[in-house]
């Protein structure tokens, strides 16, 4: 037979054949005297084989090792001899029955995420772990009327902002901004929450001194009431490039001294935080 025969009668391609070969899964034929390779009748039953294990499960490293096994257990006595597994070939089930338990249970995580998504719980685009921090965001919005990010509006800037977030963001992090933008209105912060946003927008690119130091201490004031809401390792730790994107996202709509005040607020608030994680 040659190459398509063999294919045609495995119901596999020609290609995959020749990747067989390539991996050392099928050995290669002897060649006919035109050069094409010339398969027999063991090599047809060695593809079929691989095609079994392979719909059981198996990935092609260990169909190899599988089939080494089974014909050493049945040397001398035939394709079907053999029926109560040697421990080698018994280990390489029970790999395979965990591979298996493991794909299942990912498969019923992404069913269970399915049916939130088709409840509205959960949106398409975004991880399920973002889920919770961007449903404080929506919550905080509706239940409260004013935006949902810290010294800003909620623009479309700051959402493509807080979308790269969703995604970058670690576990801790997305935990910290459900914290704190679920504990703003159930600590009837809102009100100062809108106070502070107005005295931020109100700021001129040439406030002075004392201008810029009066909303730097209305932050920090606003910032305390909220601070067992933050995790300090979050704000301590090395800023990463997602982090340094974020900050210009966040601030491509400030003026100068907003600009100055928003940084000096968190420099302020970080060691704020950082004295407190000191001293425990």
């Amino acid at each position: 037979m040659r190459s398509g025969e063999l294919a045609s009668l495995a119901g596999v391609t020609v290609r995959t054949l020749r990747h067989y070969h390539a991996i050392g899964l099928l050995a290669e034929p002897p060649r006919s005297e035109n050069g094409y390779r010339s398969y027999g009748p063991e090599d047809l039953l060695r593809v079929l084989r691989i095609r079994q294990l392979a719909s059981l499960g198996f990935s092609l490293d260990k169909i190899g090792p599988m089939l080494d096994e089974l014909d050493a257990e049945r040397a001398g006595e035939g394709i079907l001899s053999g029926d109560t597994p040697s421990a080698s070939v018994d280990g390489l089930l029970d790999e395979l029955d965990r591979t298996l338990a493991r794909q299942i249970e990912h498969l019923e995580r992404q069913r269970a995420t399915v049916a939130r998504l088709r409840q509205g719980e959960l949106t398409a685009d975004y991880p399920e772990r973002a889920a919770n921090a961007l449903g404080a965001l929506r919550a905080f919005e509706e239940r409260s009327g004013v935006p949902g990010m810290l010294d800003a509006a909620l623009l479309q800037d700051d959402w493509l902002a807080m979308g790269i977030a969703a995604h970058l963001y670690s576990d801790a992090e997305l935990a910290e901004i459900e914290r704190v933008f679920r504990a703003i209105p159930e600590r009837g912060l809102a009100d100062e929450y809108r106070r502070l946003g107005a005295l931020y927008d109100a700021l001129p690119h040439d406030a002075s001194a004392g201008e810029r130091e009066v909303a730097i201490e209305a932050g920090m004031a606003f910032l305390e009431r909220l601070s067992d809401c933050f995790d300090p390792a979050n704000w301590l730790k090395p800023d990463t490039d997602c982090d340094r994107l974020l900050e210009q996202a966040a601030a491509s709509g400030f003026n100068e001294a907003q600009l100055a005040v928003s940084d000096e607020l968190f420099w302020r608030f970080t060691r704020r935080l950082a004295e407190r994680a000191g001293g425990r």
